[in-house]
C-alpha cells in the first residue's frame, strides 16, 4: 500500500502498528461504467449482513444503479440505494454490499475540525488496486465546503478524509485544476442523516441529505464552480 512515511511503522509492536492502519480496511474502490472512484464503509449490519458505503453522487453518475467495488482481490457487487441530484447540495450516494469479514467500517465524526489540524485522505488512483494515502491539514471552509492541502489525485473522489484519530472528517469531493487545494464535503452535512438511516433503515431519511436552502443551492450552483474545480 502506498502510505506516506508521516507514521514510522516501525515504532510500536506489530499489534500497534496493526491497530494504525484499520482505517484502510473500511476504504474500497468503486467501478461504475467508465467511472472510477472510492467509498468508505461506515456501518456493517446484522439485520441485512452487509456493509453501508458513501462515496460521491457524480461517481455513480447520480443514479440508483449496480456498481463493483474492489477490495483485497474480491470483486463486490453494490446497489446504490440513493444519490443526490447533480444540480442540488450535497455531492453523496449511499451503496448497500454484502457483507465482507476484511472490511471494517468507520467513524463518522460530527465535529467541525479547525483551520491547521492535520488530516489525511485516502483513495485509489485511477486504474490502480492499491489504496494511496496522502497527508495535509485543514485550509478554510468554503460555502461550506472544506478545503485541505492534501494533493489527492484521479480516482480518490467519494473517498475518506481521516483526522488523525482516525475519524471520518468528510468524503474527497474534487479539487482546483491548478494547484493542491482539495474540496472536501465535512461529515457534519451528512452524520446526523446517516446515523438516523442506520437506526431506522428508512430510504425516505435520505432525502435529508439534499439540501433545501435556497442560499446553499446557490452557493452550491454558482459559488464552487468559481473555483475550477474539477471533480477526480
Amino acid at each position: 500500500m502506498k502510505v506516506c512515511n508521516l507514521i514510522d511503522k516501525s515504532a510500536g509492536s506489530e499489534e500497534e502498528n496493526g491497530k494504525q492502519y484499520l482505517y484502510l480496511r473500511s476504504v474500497v474502490k468503486i467501478e461504475c461504467g467508465q467511472n472510477e472512484g472510492t467509498a468508505v464503509c461506515v456501518h456493517t449490519s446484522d439485520a441485512i449482513d452487509g456493509h453501508l458505503f458513501l462515496t460521491c453522487a457524480h461517481v455513480v453518475d447520480h443514479t440508483v444503479q449496480s456498481v463493483i467495488l474492489r477490495y483485497g482481490g474480491h470483486a463486490i457487487k453494490g446497489r446504490v440505494i440513493y444519490a443526490t441530484r447533480k444540480t442540488v447540495p450535497y455531492d453523496i450516494a449511499i451503496i448497500l454490499t454484502e457483507r465482507i469479514i476484511d472490511i471494517l467500517p468507520c467513524q463518522i465524526s460530527n465535529n467541525t475540525p479547525t483551520i491547521g489540524q492535520k488530516m489525511f485522505s485516502v483513495g485509489f488512483p485511477c486504474r490502480e488496486y492499491v489504496p494511496s494515502t496522502v497527508f495535509g491539514h485543514m485550509h478554510r471552509m468554503i460555502h461550506g465546503i472544506l478545503t485541505t492541502t492534501c494533493n489527492v489525485r484521479e480516482g480518490f473522489s467519494g473517498g475518506p478524509v481521516f483526522s488523525v484519530n482516525r475519524q471520518l472528517l468528510g468524503l474527497t469531493i474534487g479539487k482546483l485544476n491548478v494547484g493542491t487545494i482539495h474540496f472536501v464535503l465535512p461529515s457534519t452535512e451528512f452524520v446526523e442523516t446517516i446515523n438516523k438511516y442506520i437506526i431506522t433503515n428508512n430510504i425516505e431519511v435520505l432525502n435529508h441529505l439534499e439540501s433545501k436552502c435556497p442560499l446553499k443551492i446557490m452557493l452550491w450552483n454558482n459559488g464552487i464552480p468559481v473555483f475550477n474545480v474539477c471533480h477526480i
